[in-house]
């Protein structure tokens, strides 16, 4: 089998094309808000009825870069959170304070040893005094079930943001 002069050359090229021409859409799966505020967080879900949920996550994790991609970027991006969660992420790799849910200032590793959050990628499910209002989701066990498993767990908090009218 001979092999045309250059198509070697056009093989490559074409592949860096299709990645160049996909890599904006990929990135663009919906950028998660930074936690900085979090009293500002709680009260904005507040107003809205629904539960804060921060993803804690960190930088060298490819759990949470899998987590983020895959799943919370492309569900934020879609309006998948709108009139059902706010949603932010808190990097344990975040230097400097934040404002906590008591407006004080917190370091993400103080957050995390609060909440007992040092594995990463872990959900909260906070009501707007920080309280946890159903089960966290930590790490990954099933990427293809994680959104059901995601959607339960807001369920269940809306049930205690939002209660039933009798």
């Amino acid at each position: 089998m001979r092999v045309r002069p250059g198509a070697v050359v056009d093989f490559f090229l074409l592949v860096f094309i299709c990645m160049a021409v996909q890599q904006p859409v990929l990135a663009g799966g919906g950028t998660i808000p930074i936690a900085d505020n979090l009293l500002k967080s709680a009260q904005l879900a507040q107003q809205q009825g629904v539960p804060t949920i921060v993803y804690v996550s960190r930088e060298a994790c490819p759990y949470c870069r899998t987590l983020s991609d895959s799943i919370l970027g492309p569900m934020h991006a879609a309006g998948k959170f709108r009139d059902r969660a706010v949603l932010i992420e808190l990097s344990l790799d975040q230097a400097g304070a934040l404002t906590g849910f008591d407006g004080q200032p917190i370091t993400a590793e103080e957050f995390a040893q609060q909440y007992k959050a040092q594995i990463t990628p872990t959900l909260l499910f906070l009501d707007a005094d920080g309280r946890e209002i159903s089960e966290r989701r930590i790490g990954i066990s099933n990427l293809e079930l994680y959104s059901q498993y995601l959607q339960r767990s807001i369920d269940k908090a809306l049930t205690v943001t939002r209660p039933a009218i009798d």
